[in-house]
């Protein structure tokens, strides 16, 4: 794939080399459910309350208003060069005298909501960016990048886990890429172009992922359901989706949406742990040993696992476990900023200044020197 500039205008870049993102696998082997049990999970809709149409919601995530089309207009004149376009625009999308846009973790909207309420997550940033910057002819897509794992728990019994995306402008033949979720990007993670449709696929399964977290499954049902008629090989949606089959009750077909997932990728994460949940709430003792040893292996040589266990030992006050934790991370992935500055955390709480000043000196090199590679 061809190198991707950060535009200095955008925001911020962060993160780690691919080899030590993806250490060597624990080897998985799951026969694939069958395409009819497949595709019977999703014509669920009379245990829901629903019809079984695929098509419904459709939130039209990149239309463009009146408004937004004057904005634009405004904004961007449409004499200039391209390179010039974009950063009008991207700078009249940031700066607080004109939208001011703001990074929201957790708030999914669509670009025309994004518009109005000038915040969002990742993914509504990138689509209000990309709806605008067609308006304003550009060459624009979604750009897929696969950050380190992060679990969020939600409940005791499972997981979920999100995808980051952001946008790529290609300026005379150049990708520039735009992101607006200030240390999440980093040029070295993995990424790929995905088409709108994806795009809105990942809409839809934050929205499941939300209504799910509300209580309200049948909402939630449809979105998925939704996403994976636009996604239908986006193994993480499968795995989102198990997550409310289960808690629903409906095990066998929970079970069928695990397998899918980790049919269609090995390594997803959330699925392979909820997997190993269910078939041990149903005393499926030896399924669930075999999968908890590849969960087991693959958590012991990744460093953002160690780093969250570390994080959640600090939470707990146990200051000695979260630093044992850290500097496994560190050993595992000695250029990652963000394991020094928690290491430096640790330390000053713990009142070892010395320590503390070291770690937090080795965290603005290790961040210096990331942003230094930027091809």
């Amino acid at each position: 794939m061809a190198s991707h500039r950060l535009l200095p205008l955008a925001v911020a870049v962060m993160f780690n080399t691919a080899c030590s993102l993806s250490p060597p696998a624990a080897p998985l082997t799951l026969e694939p459910p069958a395409l009819a049990s497949t595709s019977a999970l999703l014509e669920q809709g009379q245990h829901f309350g629903l019809d079984n149409n695929p098509l419904t919601p459709d939130d039209h995530i990149l239309a463009m208003t009146p408004d937004m089309r004057y904005f634009v207009g405004e904004q961007v004149p449409a004499a200039l060069s391209e390179q010039a376009r974009l950063r009008y625009l991207v700078d009249a999308l940031i700066r607080p005298s004109q939208l001011g846009l703001e990074y929201a973790p957790g708030v999914t909207l669509t670009a025309t909501e994004t518009f109005d309420e000038r915040r969002g997550d990742c993914l509504s940033l990138s689509a209000l960016f990309v709806a605008m910057a067609r308006e304003a002819k550009l060459n624009v897509y979604f750009n897929e990048v696969s950050v380190p794992p992060s679990w969020e728990m939600l409940s005791d019994n499972s997981s979920a886990i999100y995808k980051h995306i952001n946008a790529v402008a290609v300026i005379d033949g150049k990708p520039q890429v735009i992101d607006f979720s200030v240390d999440i990007y980093d040029y070295r993670y993995p990424q790929k172009q995905v088409d709108d449709d994806i795009a809105a696929a990942q809409y839809y399964s934050n929205l499941g992922v939300k209504q799910l977290n509300d209580g309200d499954p049948a909402t939630a049902y449809a979105y998925f359901r939704r996403a994976l008629h636009l996604g239908p090989e986006e193994a993480y949606i499968w795995g989102n989706l198990g997550v409310l089959l289960r808690r629903e009750g409906l095990l066998d077909e929970a079970e069928v949406a695990f397998r899918k997932a980790l049919s269609l990728d090995p390594e997803e994460a959330a699925a392979l742990s909820n997997l190993a949940r269910l078939y041990r709430s149903e005393g499926r003792r030896d399924e669930a040993r075999a999968l908890e040893a590849v969960i087991a292996e693959r958590q012991r040589s990744n460093p953002f696992w160690h780093y969250s266990r570390s994080r959640a030992a600090f939470e707990r006050g146990d200051f000695d476990e979260a630093l044992t934790s850290i500097h496994r991370a560190i050993r595992l992935n000695r250029e990652e900023y963000r394991f020094y500055q928690f290491a430096a955390v640790i330390y000053r709480r713990q009142g070892n200044d010395k320590k503390y000043e070291e770690y937090g000196l080795r965290a603005a090199q290790a961040k210096f020197a990331s942003q230094q590679h930027t091809p």
